[in-house]
């Protein structure tokens, strides 16, 4: 593969028609989609042998956070597809998770639980319930091994582990199971220990060879 965006859009074109030809998916009303490139979830809520532009036949409406319609839009099967909640996205920690090192040399973990008149923190240990008085210097946010990688002009950041991909490794990302989305991605960045990373990259490393 070359850098040339003719050949990329040529092969990317060539995976989602082999992609397409083996998976099809026929929406019926009530079925709760997300467009192709969105996260956005709403409701099939009628479905017109003709649309009213074109291809565009399947009537769906955006779902509000309290589960009601919203707005209104009209799609072709080909801009949906079905709505499947990310499986692999990681909990969510409900307090932020702290290293530091101890006096005897060993690194432990623990939790701010305040701080002191002389702006000290004040951590307690994991396991034991010990409180320690530190300097923030002495303590060190910890976060997930993360990525980023740009895909259709979005960068977006996956957790992942160490050494699992470089900086311009190219990937084939496939979206969730029954999706019909295949894109290209590009890793613009390795342990970029990004906070809003909660899910792990969908696909595989394509291993190119330099013409």
């Amino acid at each position: 593969m070359t850098q040339d965006g003719g050949d990329c859009t040529q092969v990317l074109s060539t995976i989602n028609c082999l992609f397409f030809n083996q998976m099809t998916y026929e929406f019926k009303v009530g079925d709760h989609v997300t467009k192709l490139y969105g996260k956005k979830v709403a409701v099939i809520t009628n479905i017109l042998e003709r649309g009213y532009w074109g291809n565009n036949n399947i009537h769906c409406r955006y779902l509000k956070p309290n589960g009601k319609p919203g707005a209104p839009f009209y799609v072709s099967t080909s801009d949906i597809k079905p709505y499947e909640p990310d499986s692999e996205e990681l909990p969510m920690e409900t307090k932020t998770l702290y290293s530091f090192t101890k006096p005897d040399g060993t690194v432990a973990y623990g939790n701010h639980i305040g701080t002191n008149s002389s702006n000290d923190f004040l951590i307690e240990e994991k396991g034991t319930g010990t409180i320690h008085v530190l300097k923030k210097s002495e303590i060190e946010e910890v976060l997930p091994y993360t990525f980023s990688a740009s895909m259709n002009g979005k960068e977006t950041h996956y957790v992942c582990t160490p050494d699992s991909v470089k900086k311009g490794d190219v990937l084939l990302y496939t979206g969730t199971t029954g999706s019909m989305n295949v894109q290209l991605a590009v890793v613009t960045g390795v342990d970029t220990k990004n906070k809003t990373a909660r899910s792990k990259f969908r696909g595989a490393k394509l291993v190119t060879e330099s013409l």
